[in-house]
């Protein structure tokens, strides 16, 4: 984000939002994305209105950015009721039972429901075509991707996509023979795992264990002259493509309802360039603005967030109260849950 661009979010955003029982989990979300400035002018510009579908979802969207027009009009304390209730009906409507009523639920969880509301608003058809010739292995890579995009695009396409979905690679390749399988699959939460053998390891370690090569435990059902064969394989994952906006979510919690406890060292300067395999335009790297932090266990918990705002200062939302954090060796904690990059 440029500074021009700051400029006119400097001094403001510096709201609280009252918990209207167990909502600690949608505040924390809100103040990440209220401060996501690209979504912020999208959605100030008002054109989106124009696109707006007749759906159920168009109803989140409306309220969510009624409420980010309050947050950002001053600063004070408001109550986030309309939005709240909006995903309360819209979640009756989709069956989405743990967002219809007032228990704690999980911050990642919520942030897919309701970017999902914002794609569902606002997607329509589009035309998508390709053209050049296949050269190397990474045009073929390409080939692959852009195939994907089309067919996913035809009907469904948002400025949501662009903004906060990413394309990973997952590549299966034979032990025994020449034979390879490439699967890209758009994401939009990067969700990676903490290394075992590490007490304290950073983000960038984090994505190691992700894109590491796996020897698959079980061999792997080859297609071969007709006939589907078993063989040994590895996989590997990488990126194609990276959003605007990186989401990345510590998987914390685990199926045997115990937490994570180990502190991810931060980065606020992210370098995602080896990671991606696709056409490169040296825009890889990414800032951090905002960290979703979750206190207690897997029963139970509050929610906090970090964000970095428009005058490059820090601050604690935890429900009404806002405060600055002028020892920022404090945003280095365990309790880090959810990250929120945007590229520079």
């Amino acid at each position: 984000m440029e500074t021009e661009e700051q400029k006119k979010y400097v001094g403001r955003g510096l709201t609280g939002l009252t918990n209207l029982g167990n909502t600690c989990f949608m505040n924390s979300t809100i103040q990440c994305l209220s401060h996501t400035y690209e979504l912020n002018d999208f959605l100030k510009k008002g054109e989106y209105k124009k696109k707006l579908n007749r759906v159920p979802d168009s109803l989140v969207l409306w309220e969510y950015d009624k409420l980010r027009d309050v947050m950002w009009s001053e600063n004070c304390i408001i109550s986030p009721g309309g939005f709240l209730h909006s995903i309360q009906r819209i979640a009756r409507i989709k069956d989405a039972a743990v967002f219809t009523g007032f228990d704690q639920n999980d911050v990642a969880e919520f942030l897919q429901f309701i970017i999902d509301c914002f794609h569902n608003s606002i997607k329509r058809e589009v035309k998508m075509t390709i053209s050049g010739s296949i050269v190397t292995s990474q045009d073929k890579l390409a080939v692959k991707c852009y195939e994907m995009m089309k067919n996913m695009y035809k009907k469904d396409y948002s400025e949501m996509l662009e903004l906060f979905y990413g394309i990973h690679v997952s590549i299966v390749k034979s032990l025994d023979s020449d034979y390879e399988s490439i699967t890209p699959e758009p994401f939009f939460n990067l969700q990676l795992e903490l290394p075992n053998n590490n007490n304290n390891p950073t983000i960038s370690q984090c994505i190691d264990k992700y894109t590491a090569k796996e020897i698959l435990d079980e061999k792997y059902s080859v297609e071969r002259e007709g006939t589907s064969v078993k063989e040994n394989c590895s996989k590997t994952i990488s990126f194609w493509s990276l959003p605007k906006i990186l989401i990345i979510t510590l998987k914390r919690f685990n199926n045997n309802n115990r937490k994570d406890q180990r502190l991810v060292n931060l980065e606020h300067d992210l370098d995602m360039t080896n990671y991606v395999k696709g056409y490169k335009d040296n825009k890889q790297q990414y800032e951090l603005y905002g960290i979703c932090n979750h206190s207690g266990g897997t029963r139970g918990g509050h929610y906090t967030s970090f964000v970095k705002n428009a005058n490059n200062k820090w601050y604690l939302y935890n429900d009404t109260n806002v405060v600055e954090i002028k020892d920022l060796n404090k945003l280095n904690t365990p309790q880090a849950y959810c990250f929120f990059y945007r590229k520079k």
